[in-house]
């Protein structure tokens, strides 16, 4: 069937709809598109319709829904839009309009820049640097990372904390004659208390590849948080491991009798 050319696009849609008997209720639910765009597409009217862009997207709908060529109905409508343009003279009017107030803020901009400029030129305006609040660094002295033992003894293990050194013992390079002589090599680090004659003499955290001796009439009374970390000598003698590594030894007697003998 060939259109008549003194028909309008949309009086070519609501003419194929009529001849099928179907009606815009139904292109409505099938299409989604409301019947009141469906009415302003069969009308022509360019002013209740949207954007072209979505005007294209409803014709082809409708025609599809017809059985129709989408795309000869497309262009119909564009050719329509293109004799009858929407508010041709009022968008005229507002592009000197819109140039004009670009033209207006493009300059506001640079006068605005010019006059910060000179402002800063001549130190009134503080720059972002200077207004920038300095940071004033905090040293924090550094810190013993803590130590921890493990505990294969039944009781307890003692706190390993660092305390105040106690007062340094008196070093000899050799065994007195009426004295004892303890020297105590660490090979790791470990937990210490070391009462001499009764008295204590060492007590805290010593690190490895530390070396103390200590001289008592008497004897010492040992405890060691991680036995197998250190080696102990009694005046010269070295004895046999005091326990495993991480073991914790307390209140061992020295010398021994073996260790006299």
């Amino acid at each position: 069937m060939t259109d008549s050319p003194s028909l309008s696009f949309g009086e070519e849609l609501r003419r194929e709809r009529l001849i099928r008997e179907i009606s815009l209720e139904e292109i409505s639910q099938a299409t989604k598109i409301s019947v009141r765009l469906l009415r302003a597409l069969e009308q022509s009217d360019l002013k209740r319709l949207p954007a072209p862009t979505f005007t294209r997207g409803f014709i082809r709908a409708y025609a599809r829904h017809l059985g129709i060529d989408p795309e000869e109905k497309v262009n119909a409508y564009l050719s329509d839009l293109a004799e009858k343009p929407l508010d041709g003279p009022t968008a005229k009017k507002a592009r000197p309009r819109s140039r004009f107030l670009r033209g207006r803020r493009a300059t506001a901009g640079t006068i605005i820049g010019a006059v910060t400029a000179v402002l800063l030129l001549l130190g009134l305006i503080a720059s972002p640097e200077r207004r920038m609040k300095p940071v004033r660094e905090r040293r924090v002295a550094p810190r013993a990372a803590p130590v921890a033992f493990k505990n294969v003894a039944a009781s307890s293990e003692p706190t390993p904390v660092q305390v105040a050194p106690a007062p340094a013992a008196a070093v000899v390079s050799e065994p007195a004659a009426n004295g004892i002589t303890l020297t105590l090599e660490f090979e790791q680090d470990s937990w210490t208390r070391l009462d001499a004659d009764g008295e204590t003499v060492l007590q805290g955290l010593v690190r490895r590849g530390e070396l103390r001796r200590f001289q008592a009439r008497d004897g010492f009374r040992l405890t060691l948080g991680n036995a197998g970390g250190v080696r102990v000598s009694i005046d010269g003698r070295a004895l046999d491991p005091l326990g495993r590594a991480g073991q914790v030894v307390r209140d061992v007697q020295l010398p021994t009798s073996s260790a006299r003998g």
